[in-house]
């Protein structure tokens, strides 16, 4: 199956639910498919927690989405929420200031990422791609899954958790391991050619596999009996002017479809436009390597936290 189909079927101006009363959290909102994810969910009655990291920036979004949506101001529906997804610390602290305020989640969109760029290690001693883009929505998600499951156990559950991923998930190159802090800053490089492009470009796909391979969170969800749907995409051509509309983001978060067909978008990875795509990798499919992945970075975050 290809990556890209010529026509939506999805348009979020037609076909996002009145959302009101449910709680949304968008990380990496203030630009990009994330801000125009928190406009449309927060113009459909939701309110929607922006996650960003600077704190001027998430303030200019929220104005802006208030201009377009006067109604929306005062209303307290679009709330800044501190996240530095390369800080354990600042993460975790992040997700339980939302659970001290909020009795409900019902859609947790990890959109916030690293894209190619140099190695180094962030203050937990984790490549800092590794640390952004797998990590730190490693912490947000199951710091946040009390307050998920909760909601999820009311009546007629729609409870999403949507991880953005990436086409480049089939280009991580040699290194795909992954069950040890010392996989997860391998640089995909021989030495000293770490900053080439090539080995950056590897490093971003690695932790696009990584997302992909988050659906272990689905495999223990099924396995407890708790109805929340997790679902990795490929966004797109986010810089195509217009492309946010046609984002697997919205149908991901919010189609009826997703809902009433459950069995078969759980753990999947879609691609515009909502469309179900076969993983072209065996490291993708790989249900052992996903739990082997799980379980070193339960010990990475574990040992960051005693330190």
């Amino acid at each position: 199956m290809g990556l890209f189909h010529s026509k939506p079927s999805y348009d979020p101006a037609r076909d996002i639910p009145d959302l009101t009363g449910k709680v949304v959290v968008v990380t990496g909102s203030n630009a990009g498919i994330g801000y125009h994810t928190a406009d449309q969910l927060a113009r459909r009655g939701g309110k929607v927690y922006l996650a960003c990291r600077t704190e001027s920036k998430a303030r200019e979004a929220i104005a802006s989405i208030e201009r377009a949506s006067p109604s929306l101001k005062g209303e307290d529906r679009l709330v800044w929420l501190p996240l530095d997804l390369s800080s354990i610390r600042s993460t975790k602290a992040a997700a339980e200031e939302v659970i001290t305020k909020e009795k409900r989640l019902d859609i947790l969109a990890n959109n916030a990422g690293r894209l190619t760029d140099r190695y180094e290690l962030n203050a937990d001693g984790v490549e800092l791609s590794v640390a952004v883009n797998h990590i730190g929505p490693y912490v947000f998600t199951t710091t946040l899954l009390p307050l998920l499951k909760r909601t999820a156990e009311e009546p007629g559950p729609d409870v999403r958790i949507v991880n953005v991923s990436s086409s480049t998930y089939n280009r991580v190159g040699q290194q795909t391991k992954f069950g040890s802090l010392e996989d997860f800053n391998e640089s995909q490089s021989k030495p000293g050619n770490e900053n080439t492009y090539r080995s950056k470009f590897k490093r971003y796909g690695k932790t696009k596999i990584m997302n992909i391979l988050t659906r272990e969170l689905q495999r223990r969800l099924d396995e407890e009996g708790v109805p929340i749907t997790v679902i990795a995409l490929h966004p797109g051509g986010v810089a195509i002017d217009g492309a946010h509309e046609k984002s697997p983001w919205y149908f991901a978060a919010t189609s009826a479809e997703v809902a009433a067909a459950r069995d078969k978008y759980k753990g999947q990875f879609l691609v515009p436009y909502g469309q179900l795509h076969t993983l072209q990798t065996n490291e993708a499919q790989d249900p052992v390597l996903a739990q082997t992945l799980w379980k070193a970075t339960e010990k990475v975050v574990d040992g960051a936290a005693g330190r």
